[in-house]
């Protein structure tokens, strides 16, 4: 008799195809889900320091509420902002509202955001003493860095449990055949 190596035909190559076209496929999942969850802890302490950053007086060159539709009739709102700010003798421009932030779908609270700054006569700048250039608006852990980390946690748990019946149902069930009594 000629042993063979095991190919992909047999059970034991089929499985390891199997284990190896899923392990291919579920990492995608993986890597988006740890891609928003750092990108939703970078945000949150960037923002949590922007808290202690010297502030410098700003104003407002450009607000708008801007709107956009998704595939399913969504809508989001996000605020567009610019803004020059004066550090000693050197302005600087910037337009970043808040570390993290994406708009929403609340509409009342971009529309109370876009009223606030088109209405103020000047503005705190908050700019990082290493890099004046690095600049925000605000500071927190707000709306757009809950719901990416939620939805980060989320879909992690998700993914960890789909691996998790992948590998239940890729198991051989040994513990009723040792446990099979027969005379």
């Amino acid at each position: 008799m000629t042993l063979h190596p095991r190919s992909a035909t047999t059970p034991v190559g089929q499985m390891k195809t199997k284990m190896l076209f899923f392990g291919l496929f579920i990492s995608v999942f993986y890597v988006v889900g740890f891609g928003l969850l750092g990108y939703s802890l970078i945000s949150a302490r960037r923002s949590i320091a922007a808290a202690s950053w010297p502030r410098a007086r700003g104003v407002i060159t450009h607000c708008e509420l801007v709107s956009s539709t998704d595939g399913e009739g969504g809508t989001t709102e996000k605020v567009n902002v610019a803004y020059t700010y004066l550090i000693g003798t050197k302005s600087y421009s910037g337009s970043r509202l808040a570390f993290g932030y994406s708009g929403s779908s609340a509409k009342s609270g971009n529309a109370e955001m876009v009223s606030k700054l088109k209405s103020a006569k000047s503005i705190e700048v908050r700019y990082d003493p290493a890099d004046p250039t690095n600049s925000t608006l605000s500071y927190g852990i707000h709306r757009s860095i809950q719901f990416t980390l939620a939805f980060a946690i989320t879909w992690l748990l998700f993914v960890i449990g789909f691996t998790l019946l992948f590998w239940v149902s890729s198991r051989a069930d040994t513990v009723l055949l040792r446990n099979l009594i027969i005379h």
